[in-house]
């Protein structure tokens, strides 16, 4: 439907490129400016309609955005941010509207309407789950375990697997035999905690926060005094001092080094891998591996960046410009007021905002100046410049050719335009 509502809108200027109205760039078709792009590629179809932020595509059966980023639409999942929401799969399916959701899953159906009733299965990374008058019930299951919630999170009760209770914040216990088991005294002051026990490296913590925090295994050990004010930690690789959040620490080991005097200075070095700052966020800089191959992050005041990974730069001035490379594809684009480095941004918003551009992919360069008031391509050794619809200039096969008000006279090797009417030169 949307191809035809397209076509009888824009017919008439797929004609002939007569800008704002009607333009090209590459392999893909613009209305109206920056507003609406059209292309077709690799029998792939994409529609953008700017003013609405809405984009649809053909691949992966069809992926529609609408007021992006609030909405999308595939065939796993839809939603409206925050109205809508529903998802589908081979084993289940579930969708919610504002306060009623429902769905189904292997262990059955299930509805609610928030906060009065609600169930739910294989949700949240719990098996199920359900409330009544939340918060005044509620409860939800999870490995063979039950906690059940009365004026949530006042009072709950674990049972099956787990045992205790809780009363927050004065006391609560809960004990999972063999795994963990978990204490609290006037939260957050007391805890005790042993978690992990059915590994090989069980840990053990005591918290009187914030005089005094521990936490300890086979391998490891931290130590808190007088929260935030003094650290200790050690593994089988280091050990490190800290003061007042680790702004001040000091690092040794065999492979791990490093200091931090922030917000003056700070260094780590892992093996090869280091990470510098000075006078931070002015100026910080991260190298690291990966096998042989080397990353390197480089920013000022945390927006202006330099990235190098494998065979990728990244480097933005913000506001003002964005340079990307992979490969063999480059693009650049003039200002960046929004740095995003996301595909689907890249498409529906940042032609709005980008005044020049500039790409290389696939053997083909263009530049795009004031949304499309001046543009050129080149694939090899042929080019066409176009300068709004006042004039096009281009080299085609070791020939130049012209035109004037986009298409009403022009001449080229094999023929030659006089209000809009090819003649064959001879």
């Amino acid at each position: 439907m949307w191809k035809f509502v397209f076509v009888f809108l824009c017919f008439p200027c797929t004609l002939f490129a007569f800008w704002p109205f009607s333009w090209d760039l590459a392999e893909e078709k613009r209305f109206l400016g920056p507003l609406i792009s059209y292309q077709q590629k690799d029998g792939a179809t994409d529609l953008t309609l700017r003013p609405f932020l809405f984009s649809y595509e053909s691949g992966n059966n069809g992926t529609y955005h609408f007021l992006y980023p609030l909405g999308k639409s595939t065939r796993e999942k839809t939603y409206f941010v925050p109205f809508y929401l529903s998802r589908k799969s081979e084993e289940a399916e579930d969708a919610s509207f504002l306060f009623f959701f429902y769905g189904t899953s292997k262990r059955g159906d299930y509805y609610g309407l928030f906060p009065f009733y609600g169930r739910l299965y294989d949700r949240f990374g719990k098996d199920a789950m359900g409330f009544f008058l939340w918060p005044l019930y509620s409860f939800s299951e999870s490995e063979g375990a039950t906690k059940t919630n009365f004026l949530w999170p006042l009072f709950s009760v674990y049972t099956g697997k787990e045992e205790g209770f809780k009363a927050w914040p004065l006391y609560g216990t809960r004990k999972r035999e063999g795994v963990k088991h978990t204490q609290f005294f006037l939260w957050p002051v007391f805890l005790r905690e042993e978690k992990d026990l059915d590994t090989r490296e069980p840990v053990n913590s005591f918290y009187a926060f914030p005089f005094y925090l521990q936490a300890t295994s086979k391998t490891k050990a931290s130590y808190h005094v007088l929260f935030p004010l003094f650290s200790h930690s050690e593994d089988e690789e280091k050990k490190k001092w800290g003061f007042l959040f680790s702004l001040y620490s000091l690092t040794k080991g065999e492979e791990r080094k490093g200091y931090s005097f922030f917000p003056f200075t700070s260094y780590d070095q892992h093996a090869k891998d280091t990470k510098r700052s000075f006078f931070w966020p002015l100026y910080s800089k991260s190298e690291w591996y990966v096998q042989d191959d080397r990353y390197l992050q480089k920013s000022v005041f945390l927006i202006n960046r330099f990235i190098e990974a494998e065979g990728k730069i990244y480097y933005n001035v913000w506001p003002f410009f964005e340079y990307r490379k992979e490969n063999e594809k480059e693009t650049f684009f003039f200002p960046s007021i929004l740095p995003f480095r996301i595909e689907t941004f890249d498409r529906i918003v940042r032609p709005l905002i980008t005044l020049v551009e500039r790409r290389e992919e696939d053997g083909i360069s263009t530049v795009n100046m004031f949304y499309g008031l001046y543009t050129r391509e080149e694939r090899g050794e042929n080019w066409r410049t176009r300068f709004a619809f006042l004039f096009e200039m281009k080299k085609e096969s070791g020939e130049r050719g012209f035109e004037l008000f986009s298409g009403l006279f022009g001449i080229d090797k094999d023929r030659i335009k006089i209000f809009f009417i090819p003649f064959k030169r001879h």
